[in-house]
């Protein structure tokens, strides 16, 4: 009896998971070898998913077995390759970097913010020569690209070790500290040299300085000139068109709904023919902060962006859609018209976005499926970046997985799967009391069972 009991508390812990995952598209590999593939992601598994940051889109393999894979939500723009040019560079005094100096006084710019003259050079006093110069970079449009520094120095046979603390500004009055100490080396000791002119820069300021750490010591410098790796665009952007479910001309302005967490970058306005109007753009979701009436807050994402639509002679001219501020992934949209601009229908909003992918190792037994969808938060993705980044670095920074494309879309759990999981119950602790229970009940057992055969012994003649 004992032993049925046990059974039956230990059944929740061979019982198989059920399945949480709300749709699967079998995953076709471009060669059945590869080891690691990448499969982009479509629409409809951007339609399907749950969560922001997809934890819910996962690989299983035949046995429904998850296998180690990293999930991408939206594409990013490749490393083209490295270009060195040479950099706008110009000596200031030492003094000039030194406490809450305005720059501006000694650097002449034009009104596109380039540096085109240094009203008191290097050289112009004799105190001045005699220590160390401030070197500043003008980037320019190249601000954001540069990845490294390279120092050229004119004697190249010079022995030195010099030390320098790179900063950067957008304004060349606010400056901030980006390495507060690197060091430029160029020595030789029988036959061998021991060369460092490199500086790398993690930055998108625009304007960079290099404020030498000692008072003298370096010799003239010859040049400065930046690698720059160049972004790649990866994939074609898509778009969703959402139709006003709501609204016009009131405050609340027009209203969508996007099925789907997808990664949106671009915006875009569908208008009347011959029309114009400034759009205040928000965005809010049920998972953001909520407001005294309890509805998410309306977060806005820009104001006064002129849109508009002209045709003439037959040919339509459009404007350029907008670029967001980085990833926005919310459902709820609204467009809100300036005073007195509604247009005569409702615009369509066109949302467009770079569809991401998912990077997985073939474990197990194939075929594999993708799934997606599921309000279980579910466990950690395998860590699989370090060894991306290893082959990448191995085999060039162009190399990628090898293909892998969706098949047809099927229902897996359907809409149940986005019902919160009930908390987990400490089965382990109750099975410890029924143990502790059916123990105790055993041993009471046994000692009744005493007692009667006690009893029975002395009513015997």
């Amino acid at each position: 009896m004992i032993k049925r009991l046990l059974v039956a508390a230990l059944l929740p812990f061979s019982a198989c998971a059920a399945d949480d995952f709300a749709r699967q598209w079998p995953l076709q590999l471009s060669q059945p070898d590869a080891g690691a593939y990448r499969v982009p992601l479509d629409a409809d598994v951007y339609a399907a998913v749950h969560w922001r940051d997809l934890r819910d889109v996962r690989v299983i393999d035949a046995d429904g077995k998850p296998v180690a894979s990293a999930v991408y939500a939206a594409a990013t723009p490749l490393g083209g390759a490295v270009r060195t040019a040479a950099l706008r560079w110009f000596a200031l005094p030492a003094a000039s970097a030194g406490g809450d100096d305005d720059l501006s006084v000694v650097v002449e710019r034009d009104t596109a913010g380039k540096v085109v003259s240094i009203r008191n050079l290097v050289g112009t006093a004799p105190a001045a020569a005699a220590a160390d110069p401030v070197w500043l970079i003008d980037l320019g449009d190249e601000a954001g690209k540069l990845h490294k520094l390279l120092v050229d120095w004119s004697d190249t046979a010079a022995t030195l070790d010099l030390g320098y603390r790179l900063e950067g500004s957008d304004d060349l009055r606010g400056w901030q500290v980006l390495d507060p100490q690197v060091r430029l080396v160029q020595l030789r000791n029988q036959g061998n040299a021991l060369r460092n002119n490199s500086i790398r820069v993690e930055s998108g300021l625009r304007y960079l300085r290099l404020v030498p750490l000692q008072r003298s010591g370096a010799p003239p410098l010859q040049g400065l000139r930046g690698e720059f790796a160049d972004a790649v665009e990866a994939g074609d952007w898509q778009w969703q068109e959402l139709q006003a479910a709501a609204g016009g001309n009131g405050k609340d302005g027009y209203l969508y709904r996007l099925q789907g967490r997808f990664p949106v970058q671009r915006l875009d306005v569908l208008m009347p023919a011959n029309s114009a109007v400034s759009w205040t753009v928000s965005s809010r979701d049920e998972d953001r902060a909520k407001g005294a009436d309890g509805e998410p807050v309306w977060q806005t994402l820009t104001t006064g962006w002129n849109a508009w639509n002209l045709t003439q002679a037959g040919r339509q001219q459009r404007s350029a859609p907008l670029e967001t501020s980085g990833i926005i992934d919310d459902r709820q949209w609204r467009l809100q018209a300036e005073p007195g601009a509604v247009p005569a229908a409702a615009p369509v909003l066109r949302l467009g976005y770079r569809p991401g992918s998912v990077v997985f190792l073939a474990q197990g037994k194939a075929p594999y499926l993708l799934v997606a969808g599921s309000a279980d938060e579910g466990k950690a993705q395998a860590a699989l970046e370090p060894m991306l980044a290893a082959l990448r670095t191995h085999n060039g920074a162009q190399w990628q997985p090898a293909a892998a494309s969706l098949g047809a879309g099927a229902q897996r759990a359907g809409d149940a799967a986005y019902q919160q999981p009930e908390a987990p119950r400490d089965w382990k602790n109750m099975v410890l009391w029924l143990v502790l229970v059916l123990g105790a009940a055993a041993v009471a057992g046994f000692a009744f069972s005493l007692i009667r055969s006690s009893r029975a012994e002395k009513s015997k003649p």
